[in-house]
């Protein structure tokens, strides 16, 4: 994986987090019940509210 130095508007979700919170993303994903990882524990709120932020996120380019 590249690394992001800085935190960038042409970047989305952890792309554009520094090292520490990766990292920290990473150790709490992995104690996660296999079934149970990133959006799909999320409730409905949860998973509503990160597809909102995602479509508002920067789209350089595209």
């Amino acid at each position: 994986m590249p690394q992001n130095n800085k935190n960038s508007n042409n970047n989305r979700g952890l792309a554009s987090a520094n090292a520490e919170t990766r990292a920290r993303v990473a150790r709490a994903g992995g104690k996660a019940k296999h079934d149970e990882r990133g959006l799909q524990a999320a409730n409905a709120e949860t998973r509503a509210r990160v597809a909102r932020a995602g479509g508002k996120a920067s789209r350089k380019g595209a």
